[in-house]
């Protein structure tokens, strides 16, 4: 039979992906995988709302995190698959972020998120991992940081689900919605490498 501790672990795996599926299946979310090519491109001039500025501001706070957290992957971990895993996380969120930010500055809007961190809670919140959770990831290697680098990520997805769920139903901006889409769809694949990384 299997330890207790590893019997709890599958437990609570099992019951994240079960989550976020039931999570991305109400929202309209597929695994399906997205093409690059198909990345909506933006007008200037397309019509935007509040909702629309706060997508984009929190998820570039949140594409942020991901990065400051792959960042730290090659030095850390000996795994090449982790490393392969960190290595897209930074390019896919290096473009979004750059993309997005065009999009505010088009609209003369700010590229940060403005106000209290407790404001933000009706649009999906912001990013969960604090200080404590990126100082215990940079004081980890070899095994224990590929841990609690996958779980962090793992965790990490949900404000990205909660943010576009918000913005396919209160946005106006059909680019920003368009993303939205995109990134549930996503989303619902990179938890499912990342629990696979992590019974590995």
């Amino acid at each position: 039979p299997r330890p207790a501790a590893a019997r709890s672990r599958h437990h609570v795996l099992a019951g994240t992906l079960l989550a976020f599926v039931m999570l991305l299946t109400a929202c309209g979310g597929t695994s399906k995988a997205s093409d690059p090519a198909d990345k909506p491109k933006q007008s200037a001039s397309a019509d935007h709302n509040a909702d629309d500025v706060m997508f984009l501001q929190m998820m570039i706070a949140h594409r942020r995190q991901s990065l400051d957290m792959a960042r730290l992957a090659p030095d850390r971990t000996r795994r090449g698959d982790v490393q392969k895993l960190a290595a897209a996380v930074v390019k896919d969120s290096t473009g979004e972020m750059q993309r997005m930010t065009s999009w505010l500055t088009a609209w003369s809007k700010p590229t940060t998120v403005q106000g209290p961190a407790n404001a933000h809670a009706a649009h999906g919140g912001l990013p969960a991992i604090g200080p404590a959770e990126m100082k215990a990831l940079k004081q980890a290697e070899a095994r224990g940081f590929d841990t609690t680098f996958l779980n962090l990520l793992l965790g990490h997805q949900h404000n990205a689900v909660e943010m576009s769920k918000v913005e396919l139903k209160k946005g106006v901006n059909p680019a920003a919605k368009a993303y939205a889409k995109d990134v549930m769809e996503r989303t619902s694949n990179m938890v499912s490498r990342l629990l696979d990384l992590i019974n590995s």
